[in-house]
């Protein structure tokens, strides 16, 4: 079932209409995520994972190559569509993170990259903990951006778009603790620069939400940014600072 509140759209459809774009140009995670979610959890390698909200597939792949059995999982079709043709030999299936088609303690590890801000709480958290086998642990990250870049400051004072990733609940611990009844929560913060031509960053902009739930009202406002871009790198190449933010909450 669609759950717009408090969004005012359905989040699992608000990417369809960009589903080929997004698998194209959204940036990944630096391999040292990866490095510090096996250093918390032991290998990948012949883990059973569940990855909620997997899009198009970008962590689920990466998860993959480390050997990691992983299912991917999401509400849009679009988007698995796309992930099944970039990444064949994937398992995936619809559906959301408040009501998992998987059975009690059936999975070793629960991912969520990029989208836990957009599930249902505690809903989407009591699902998560009813799938993790015993010892299982459920792994939430984002890519932040923390550039201190006046072009940053430019973009949300000009045209109202904020810095990227999920804030409203990277760094909330009572998401996971209080309202999710998970017992401990660990956390990673791990800096990078994504370093890319004008043109890669703005079609990445214009996979977001803020301008991918515009449908093709969109247009006019990714041309500004583009605009905009240009005038504050006039090299042609965006580097932009990331935090990547890892949360580890055990049952």
């Amino acid at each position: 079932m669609p759950d717009v509140d408090p969004f005012g759209f359905d989040p699992g459809r608000v990417f369809d209409a960009v589903a080929g774009d997004y698998q194209s140009w959204r940036p990944g995670y630096p391999p040292a995520l990866y490095d510090a979610l096996e250093g918390a959890v032991g290998p990948l390698a012949g883990r059973l994972v569940l990855d909620i909200g997997a899009g198009t597939g970008i962590s689920t792949a990466a998860m993959a190559s480390r050997g990691a059995n992983v299912v991917a999982l999401d509400p849009s079709l679009a988007m698995l569509g796309i992930l099944r043709a970039a990444h064949r030999g994937l398992p995936g299936a619809r559906g959301r993170a408040e009501a998992l088609p998987v059975f009690d303690g059936a999975f070793d590890l629960v991912t969520c990259a990029q989208a836990w801000h957009w599930v249902r709480l505690p809903d989407a958290a009591i699902e998560v903990r009813r799938a993790l086998a015993p010892g299982g642990v459920a792994a939430l990250w984002w890519n932040v951006s923390e550039d201190d870049g006046g072009f940053f400051d430019a973009l949300e004072r000009e045209w109202g778009i904020g810095r990227y990733g999920g804030r409203a609940r990277q760094d909330d611990d009572r998401s996971l603790l209080e309202i999710g009844g998970f017992a401990d929560v660990e956390r990673f913060a791990l800096r990078w620069a994504w370093r890319v031509p004008v043109e890669h960053w703005v079609r990445t902009a214009s996979t977001r939400s803020a301008l991918a739930r515009l449908g093709a009202d969109a247009a006019r406002l990714v041309r500004e940014v583009e605009a905009l871009a240009h005038r504050w790198f006039p090299g042609g190449e965006v580097t932009e600072w990331f935090t990547t933010r890892l949360a580890l909450a055990r049952p």
